[in-house]
């Protein structure tokens, strides 16, 4: 009988997961089942326990893991993201224009992908200054926060001396 062809379709997904580094045996422990099936038969791998929205828990290796998931933890981690992606599309666009293809649409076609592309490099623009400037702001509160706390971590003072043990307002 005649094998019956495919038809596959391209999917882009995006899902945000909650995870943490873990190993599969311990990561097998916590969600009560096994990952593989092959799991007792093969050493312990690095990977990343996993939860979905809706509670589901699985379990990744590490690489198949970091190749599909980004941290977003923070604000600056999205627009991070928000960058990447955006620079991707930008660059493929432009390089884009330099080929048949392009020349081949017609003006109108054209113009509106220049149009696009430009407010994309504005875009751009953007998100890198505001990335710079709460990077920078984040910097100056930890380096704020350690200057304060600087002084106690010295056991060498200023003068080259032993630095004094600090006291609590109580000793």
């Amino acid at each position: 009988m005649k094998e019956k062809e495919l038809v596959m379709q391209q999917f882009t997904g995006t899902k945000t997961v909650k995870a943490c580094r873990m190993s599969r045996k311990s990561a097998e422990e916590i969600i009560g089942r096994k990952v593989r099936p092959d799991s007792d038969e093969i050493e312990d791998e690095c990977g990343y326990l996993v939860q979905y929205p809706d509670g589901y828990q699985s379990w990744s290796p590490m690489k198949v893991f970091e190749d599909a998931y980004r941290i977003s933890e923070s604000h600056i981690d999205r627009m991070i993201i928000e960058k990447e992606e955006v620079e991707d599309r930008y660059l493929k666009g432009r390089k884009f224009t330099f080929t048949k293809k392009f020349a081949a649409l017609n003006e109108k076609q054209r113009d509106l992908l220049r149009i696009q592309l430009d407010k994309m490099e504005s875009y751009l623009y953007t998100l890198c200054k505001r990335i710079d400037i709460e990077e920078d702001l984040l910097i100056d509160s930890i380096g704020n926060c350690c200057e304060s706390v600087r002084p106690s971590l010295d056991p060498v003072g200023a003068d080259g001396k032993p630095a004094e043990p600090l006291r609590s307002k109580h000793d």
